[in-house]
């Protein structure tokens, strides 16, 4: 049996209101052929799940072709050979088997087997319904979809026991089964604590890199084409982009797996970044402050020896409010060091403020505005002092 292509799969959903009842029939068979089929693949069995979510009427119909099929089969029909006159058509009738004579019938009898049948066909009813929704159920667990807005962090607990810690602006995929435990990193940032289990390997996919790992903490961010993953503790598998997920057990420290199997080693305090645009670029580790690693955890962020302009993007792609910095003089310059609420421009530009030759004017609620300060020093007012650590 061969699967259908995307855009042929594509074609197989919508609703009841969009579709004759006809090619809903037609829609439901394809299903049903296709769910017999053991070769079927959990990103097709995924797509039947979200078709069957689209309307009840997918389900009932559904249903009602697997009761079909139950009846046929009961029905014990053979195929009969064409007789004569016949050998040029393509119409094989179908007969029922010769049966012997049923002995007579006691009284009541056929009111007792219309109750069993109908019995019968109730229960298999219910447990057809009960095994679709124990699926929905199942797929739902395995593929879920974690996500958080701008300015916006969470914490989440996995069916594993591992805790994730959700930067602003970020959405993760989850997929797990008997035999593996992946995440996908659509965008943003996200720390893993990840709960022992040997017997399936948690592998982080990003858009550049992919992350092995056991039982260890790290961190991966994406963001403008640069994957960088962070550890704070143990060992982890660092790949480039293209690997599937890893199934099935790991028996070996991840640092031993990742030297057979083409990957970097990656301990506590070391940390990798990969870009799209040096692909060819052998993967290098630098030295990662672990500190505030665990800081970011709990949504603080902190810079040493950056732009302004780089500190204020980073402050952009997680926030509402947006710091726009005016004068390239400004931009350029550098700050030895800043510590703040992640979720917090405010706490920022108040720290640049300090100077002053800078002002900072806000004629729109998402908008702050770094500029030069026109005005001499004697006729500025008194600016707020700054909230982290000197700069």
């Amino acid at each position: 049996m061969s699967f259908p292509t995307d855009d042929e799969d594509a074609d197989m959903r919508g609703s009841a209101g969009e579709h004759s009842k006809r090619a809903l029939s037609d829609e439901a068979a394809e299903w049903f052929i296709r769910l017999r089929d053991d070769r079927l693949g959990m990103r097709h069995r995924e797509r039947n799940v979200r078709w069957l979510k689209e309307s009840p009427a997918h389900i009932a119909e559904l249903l009602r072709i697997q009761q079909v099929y139950t009846v046929l089969r009961a029905a014990k029909l053979e195929n009969r050979p064409p007789g004569p006159g016949q050998a040029d058509s393509n119409v094989v009738e179908l007969t029922p088997r010769a049966l012997p004579p049923p002995p007579p019938k006691r009284p009541n009898e056929s009111r007792v087997r219309s109750t069993l049948t109908w019995k019968v066909a109730a229960s298999v009813a219910c447990l057809a319904v009960s095994l679709l929704l124990g699926f929905i159920v199942k797929a739902a667990w395995l593929d879920r979809t974690l996500e958080t807005e701008l300015g916006e962090w969470r914490i989440a607990t996995l069916t594993d026991g591992t805790v994730v810690r959700i930067g602003p602006a970020s959405r993760l995929r989850l997929s797990f089964g008997d035999d593996h435990r992946t995440v996908r990193l659509l965008r943003g940032e996200a720390m893993f604590d990840v709960a022992k289990d040997p017997s399936r390997p948690f592998f982080v996919r990003s858009e550049m890199v992919g992350v092995l790992a056991v039982g260890t903490e790290f961190r991966v961010s994406r963001h403008g084409g640069e994957d960088v993953v962070a550890v704070t503790e143990g060992t982890v598998a660092v790949y480039r982009d293209g690997r599937d997920e890893v199934r099935g057990a790991v028996s070996q420290p991840a640092a031993r797996v990742a030297g057979a199997t083409g990957g970097v080693p990656l301990t506590a305090g070391e940390q990798v970044s990969v870009s799209k645009f040096n692909r060819a670029q052998p993967i290098a580790k630098q030295k990662v402050n672990v500190d505030y690693e665990l800081a970011w955890a709990d949504g603080w962020v902190t810079y040493e020896d950056k732009t302004i302009a780089e500190v204020a993007t980073e402050f952009n792609r997680r926030n509402r409010v947006q710091i726009v910095i005016v004068d390239a003089s400004i931009a350029e310059r550098r700050l030895t060091f800043f510590r703040g609420s992640a979720t917090d421009p405010e706490s920022f530009v108040a720290a640049l403020a300090v100077s002053s030759d800078i002002a900072i004017v806000r004629d729109d609620p998402e908008v702050l505005r770094v500029e030069l300060n026109a005005q001499p020093q004697s006729q500025t007012r008194s600016q707020p002092a700054p909230i982290s650590g000197p700069i």
